[in-house]
């Protein structure tokens, strides 16, 4: 867990049976999906001491909350598998469509230190975003 629980925003890994499980909160939809993109990369790799070299735009069609949250989550594995990058930092900003814009800082995967199973996937299992009085909560399984 980066962030003290009771805190504005933060995230944890948890162990999955063959998976690794995110859950991230955040006082705006927005800061949650960018904490459950930096929980998944902790799940797999040490980016603390990794300099971005170059951002990689992303845009998320406007959509339901949970679509939304895989299609970011989706975005970073994509970067990982197809471009041998690893995000090291993560900016977001909700449209005024309601999607979701911004960039991936990244390094180059050979820069990090891997620590777990790179992500293949996000499970559709168990997924949830959602907001109540504290803020907004999301979580996803990630197959490795």
């Amino acid at each position: 867990m980066s962030v003290d629980e009771s805190s504005i925003a933060g995230h944890r890994v948890l162990p999955h049976t063959a998976d690794v499980m995110i859950e991230a909160w955040g006082l705006t939809r927005v800061s949650c999906m960018e904490e459950a993109v930096r929980g998944l990369v902790e799940a797999f790799a040490d980016v603390s001491d990794v300099s971005a070299t170059e951002p990689l735009p992303v845009s998320i069609d406007p959509g339901q909350d949970d679509e939304m949250f895989v299609a970011l989550l989706e975005e970073a594995v994509y970067i990982v598998d197809v471009f041998g990058s690893v995000p090291v930092g993560v900016t977001v900003e909700e449209t005024e469509m309601g999607g979701l814009a911004g960039f991936f800082d990244v390094a180059p995967a050979a820069r990090v230190r891997v620590v777990g199973a790179v992500p293949k996937a996000v499970s559709r299992s168990g997924l949830a975003v959602a907001c109540d009085a504290d803020g907004w909560k999301c979580r996803a399984t990630i197959d490795v």
